[in-house]
């Protein structure tokens, strides 16, 4: 079985070196060599600001010089707006799109501690336009990068769909749509890695393993097809409800995440189930990351439980190989 390499890290504006330091020597502990980023830093007039400001304390800068310290590379978000899939945008994204990869190329593309670029369009099945959307930006965006960056890895971390009854408001397709799917997107998008969420779109305790494995299994039948790398997300943390009933309460008015992720509801995944679930993303997967390790497990996160999981986790990871 795969050790976990790396998690999602949402890097604030309002961080400092202290900050970034604390939270890398956790990642560091817990036996991880890679962070992919994201964040406001990374919106085109944080960015634009940034280069405007000459001699301002530039955190992604410092989350790759502090990166490079301890050995870990690192992934840096591409994303034109928060709410794109809202609007759907296609020219006003690319060209968004276009300014951020020279900007963030120029900046850090050269950065020893630089791996690639994660397009953050976290998506599952589209048709349409929809579809046209993401084959485009995706298209486009990964070839500028590759301009800009010779050498750099292109990542994507998509979801699927297990609600038959879409009783979540999402619509359900069989495992083998999705490798049909992704073997159209990918086969000439030049995107390197595709890192597969293993929660789905739910991230409800309930779901279980079965539920997952034909998802993988199609999706590794895409990327094999395609020449592209599939990695697993094994997310960290879970919506402790019983059914869909109790996880449509939880999530209200509010949306996906319910109240926030302070919501008692949000639990640390079990270390067996954990393990389950790293045991089978390793039988389709060259690589594991994650998500929730910045907001349940690290000791910076200040979720009740955090420190004792934090320990199991970290005996956990660093034993695997």
């Amino acid at each position: 079985m795969k050790k976990i390499r790396g998690s999602l890290y949402f890097l604030d504006e309002t961080f400092g070196r202290e900050r970034i330091r604390r939270e890398l020597d956790a990642q560091q502990d817990a036996g991880f060599d890679l962070v992919w980023v994201n964040g406001p830093p990374f919106r085109l007039e944080a960015l634009e600001a940034l280069q405007a400001n000459v001699g301002a304390f530039d955190p992604i800068a410092c989350l790759m010089d502090e990166a490079e310290a301890r050995g870990m590379r690192v992934i840096l978000e591409i994303m034109a707006r928060e709410d794109w899939y809202v609007h759907w945008n296609l020219s006003g994204d690319l060209e968004t799109s276009r300014k951020l990869t020279v900007i963030l190329a120029q900046k850090y593309g050269c950065h020893p501690a630089f791996f690639g670029y994660y397009l953050g369009n976290e998506i599952y099945i589209v048709h349409g336009e929809q579809r046209t959307y993401c084959y485009t930006l995706w298209k486009s965006v990964a070839k500028w990068c590759k301009q800009e960056t010779p050498g750099c890895k292109i990542v994507l971390s998509p979801f699927f769909v297990s609600d038959t009854g879409e009783e979540l408001g999402y619509t359900y397709e069989k495992p083998e749509a999705y490798a049909s799917f992704w073997r159209e997107l990918l086969a000439d998008t030049r995107i390197d890695i595709l890192m597969l969420q293993d929660s789905g779109a739910e991230h409800a305790a309930f779901f279980g393993l079965a539920e997952r494995e034909p998802y993988f299994a199609a999706v590794a039948r895409a990327c094999s097809d395609t020449g592209v790398e599939l990695w697993g997300n094994v997310e960290l943390a879970e919506i402790d409800v019983r059914d869909y009933t109790e996880l449509k309460a939880f999530r209200a008015d509010y949306g996906v995440n319910g109240a926030g992720f302070d919501d008692p509801h949000w639990i640390q995944v079990p270390i067996s189930k954990l393990q389950n679930k790293a045991e089978l993303a390793s039988r389709y997967c060259a690589h594991l990351i994650s998500w929730g390790f910045q907001q349940f497990v690290s000791p910076e996160s200040g979720k009740v439980g955090s420190g004792t999981y934090f320990e199991a986790f970290q005996t956990w990871n660093r034993a695997e190989t």
